[in-house]
C-alpha cells in the first residue's frame, strides 16, 4: 500500500465483507503515536458500528482541538457519548450500499490522518477477530496492513 486512497479503498472493501460478530481495531502503535489513537469497527447482524478514540482515552496533551472536533463532525462522526464509551461514533445499517462503506472508510482516514496526524497507512496495524467463532483471529488482507493478531485467538473484547 502506498497512500491513503489505497488504504480507504481496501478498508471499504474489507468492511463490506466482515461477518456478523467481527471486531476490527486499527491503530498506530509506534511513537510518536499511541495505540490509544484508534478506529474500530464491530459488525452485528444488522449494523456496522464505527468508533474513533475519544478524548477519554488520550493524554491531556493529545486531546482534540475545537477545529479537529469540527472536522470530525463535518465528516460525519457523532460526538462522543457515554453510550459509545465516550468515543466518536457512527452506525451504518447492514446491508449498506457500497457508498456507505466508502464514506465510513473516508471518515476513518480523516480521523487517523487529519486528526491523529498519522502520516502514512504503513504506520498502522490491525487486530481483528470474530466473537461468534471463539474469538478466532480474522485475516483481512484487503487492508494492506500488518496484523497484530496472535497466532491463536484474538482478544476477548474490544474497547466497546
Amino acid at each position: 500500500m502506498t497512500d491513503w486512497t489505497d488504504f480507504a479503498d481496501g478498508l471499504a472493501q474489507q468492511l463490506m465483507l466482515l461477518p456478523a460478530g467481527a471486531f476490527l481495531v486499527i491503530c498506530a502503535p509506534h511513537p510518536p503515536h499511541d495505540a490509544r489513537e484508534f478506529v474500530q469497527f464491530a459488525q452485528t447482524d444488522d449494523e456496522l458500528y464505527g468508533q474513533l478514540a475519544g478524548d477519554e482515552w488520550l493524554d491531556e496533551s493529545d486531546r482534540r482541538t475545537p477545529d479537529e472536533r469540527r472536522l470530525l463532525i463535518e465528516t460525519g462522526w457523532q460526538q462522543p457519548h457515554p453510550d459509545h464509551v465516550d468515543n466518536w461514533w457512527v452506525e451504518l445499517p447492514w446491508p449498506a450500499p457500497s457508498t456507505g462503506y466508502r464514506k465510513l472508510a473516508s471518515m476513518a482516514v480523516v480521523g487517523l490522518r487529519d486528526v491523529f496526524g498519522i502520516t502514512a497507512p504503513e504506520l498502522l496495524t490491525y487486530r481483528a477477530w470474530n466473537g461468534r467463532a471463539g474469538n478466532r483471529a480474522l485475516d483481512l488482507p484487503l487492508l494492506g496492513l500488518d496484523s497484530t493478531n496472535s497466532g491463536d485467538d484474538a482478544e476477548d473484547s474490544s474497547r466497546q
